[in-house]
């Protein structure tokens, strides 16, 4: 199983590396819910090769009980249209990747869609129940989906016992 998971990362990585084009000629008679390569645009947003013109970083932390949830690796990187949605994750630490064409502003509940998870302020992936949720140390009211994803905003969501938010630092050059 794991060769399996290694094999369908070395593809999205060979796939992925030194595409910048950021052409989308979406087909008509389909648009606007798939792209040319076949993918579908979820909430507008596309599945392209890579696009750097707006790149940034935020954090998602999930909690049950006080125990960290795994965000999985590959959110958003779909392996058979060989592309990658402007919001995404590359490995399992929670961090997502805002990668975009231009600056419009994406949401939490945008990232959910493309991971296709149910969020709302009782169900947020596999949590469900009464939840908090969290931006930097700040708790938060409201429907997390309209959580405005920022530079290195850290975003926790917890069920259960509560916790302090754990802490996160950004690798060098996130």
């Amino acid at each position: 199983m794991d060769v399996l998971r290694l094999l369908a990362i070395g593809v999205a990585v060979v796939a992925l590396s030194g595409c910048g084009s950021s052409n989308d000629k979406t087909n008509s008679a389909q648009a606007p819910a798939t792209t040319a390569n076949g993918a579908p645009v979820i909430d507008g947003i596309r599945c392209q090769p890579e696009h750097l013109e707006s790149h940034y970083h935020a954090h998602l932390a999930l909690l049950k009980n006080g125990r960290s949830v795994k965000v999985p690796a590959l959110i958003g990187i779909d392996v058979q249209h060989q592309c990658l949605y402007w919001l995404h994750t590359h490995d399992a630490t929670g961090v997502m990747h805002i990668e975009s064409p231009d600056t419009r502003t994406y949401t939490l509940g945008q990232f959910f869609d493309v991971w296709h998870q149910p969020l709302s302020a009782t169900q947020a992936a596999s949590l469900s129940g009464k939840l908090k949720v969290f931006v930097g140390d700040r708790q938060v009211s409201g429907d997390p989906r309209k959580i405005v994803l920022r530079p290195h905003e850290l975003i926790t969501i917890e069920q259960g016992r509560i916790v302090t938010p754990p802490p996160f630092q950004f690798a060098p050059g996130l």
